[in-house]
């Protein structure tokens, strides 16, 4: 949970990102959030105000953006797949969604990047044992035969690259290089909201920078 403040009334919001968000969790920052009316808190953070707009740290938020933007045929590279299944289990773990073009299948895991250094943003800031987990079992799963994709959702209105944070989470990273020789279709995509509550996506992946 968050503490907040509307006008002179304190309040708690849920947070449903696991990330630290140590650049967007700060005092005296702008944020938007959707009420509910019933549990602890007042309702859910949905984004915060940087420069340049709004980075969306709500990953039910950003997942449902996802797939209004795969409806209307944003991402150019995923033209023609839709969402078969939702939080589908494979090996061990949960994947975020199997995707289905006629005959092929993809089984596609995002992972939520709105920590942003300058026009670069950064997946994970705090290391993840579940992700390394969930990229290793990509591997796997994609060595095996199956067609696999681990996507990192760049939310933040700054990034124009994407960058694994290999300085937080060395072992994250040395998965992610498996993965790729492995056959995963490992991209960045960015999805954001400009100063005018717009949201937009970009129609070609980010460029990746690899160290």
């Amino acid at each position: 949970m968050v503490e907040c403040l509307e006008g002179e009334r304190k309040m708690e919001l849920n947070l449903r990102n696991t990330g630290r968000l140590s650049k967007l969790l700060v005092g005296g920052y702008r944020a938007l959030y959707r009420p509910k009316s019933e549990g602890r808190t007042c309702g859910y953070l949905i984004a915060v105000e940087v420069e340049g707009g709004y980075a969306i740290v709500d990953t039910t938020t950003q997942m449902s953006l996802f797939e209004i933007a795969l409806e209307k045929g944003v991402f150019r590279w995923l033209d023609g797949f839709e969402v078969e299944k939702r939080n589908v289990r494979y090996a061990s773990s949960r994947f975020d969604y199997l995707l289905r073009k006629q005959a092929l299948e993809l089984l596609l895991e995002l992972k939520s990047a709105t920590h942003a250094e300058g026009p670069v943003a950064l997946y994970p800031d705090a290391p993840t044992e579940r992700g390394r987990r969930h990229v290793a079992e990509l591997a796997q799963l994609a060595r095996s035969g199956l067609r696999t994709a681990l996507y990192f959702l760049a939310a933040h209105p700054r990034a124009k690259s994407f960058r694994v944070f290999r300085e937080v989470d060395e072992g994250l990273y040395r998965e992610i290089l498996k993965a790729v020789e492995s056959g995963v279709d490992v991209r960045a995509l960015k999805i954001a909201m400009d100063k005018n509550l717009l949201v937009y996506a970009g129609s070609d992946p980010l460029p990746i920078i690899w160290p």
